[in-house]
């Protein structure tokens, strides 16, 4: 049985971003842009929501692709 991944959340002095296992998969959308208050996806297939309590959900996206 595998372990659930881990996920953080970091803040640089600039930005706030989400790492799952050490990878950075989102950043925070900055204030006064059309992202303000949303997780921005840094990781194709990968969407990142805030919850109200301050909680986050990811979400990973099935992006299969058809071969040309």
């Amino acid at each position: 049985m595998s372990k659930p991944p881990e996920a953080t959340i970091a803040y640089d002095g600039q930005d706030l971003f989400v790492f799952v296992d050490g990878v950075k998969i989102a950043k925070r959308g900055h204030p006064g842009t059309s992202e303000a208050g949303t997780w921005v996806s840094l990781e194709p297939g990968i969407a990142v929501y805030g919850g109200p309590d301050g909680s986050i959900t990811v979400e990973y996206k099935d992006e299969r692709t058809t071969p040309h």
